[in-house]
């Protein structure tokens, strides 16, 4: 063993953790928000059959055929899938994480306000997770 004297002298310290800790209640806040969300949507979509004929029956004005309906909730699926990525790659303080995050969040969001049927309240909390996210880039490498 050719271990030298000061090597056991001084040992390196535990290296202390990086990421603050409200970043670390906003990751796992919104990383149970937009994995629940994700699994509504693909639950959705696996029986848009049934989502439609719902649909159809509760809201009479339009019919929806099963493809429209199947399209948008994948479409959803995806986007909240992306933005439980970029959480993913925020808990480990990349910025790649910030830019999936903030894509999927900014299409969401647009979304709900441009299309008058969709209430805009999940806007409401996206854009303020975008935001309160947005005050921790600088940590992210």
């Amino acid at each position: 063993m050719n271990i030298k004297n000061s090597e056991m002298d001084s040992p390196h310290p535990l290296p202390g953790n990086k990421r603050p800790f409200f970043l670390t209640i906003l990751c796992l806040f919104s990383g149970v928000y937009f994995f629940l969300f994700t699994i509504l949507f693909l639950s959705g979509f696996f029986y848009s059959g049934w989502v439609t004929d719902a649909i159809n029956l509760y809201a009479p004005i339009d019919q929806y055929s099963l493809t429209a309906v199947r399209l948008v909730l994948g479409v959803f699926a995806a986007l909240f899938i992306l933005g439980l990525s970029g959480i993913i790659i925020m808990w480990n303080l990349r910025k790649t994480g910030y830019y999936l995050f903030g894509i999927s969040s900014l299409i969401l969001a647009s979304s709900q306000f441009l299309v008058s049927r969709i209430s805009f309240s999940g806007a409401l909390v996206l854009i303020p997770l975008l935001i309160l996210f947005g005050f921790y880039f600088r940590r992210f490498t």
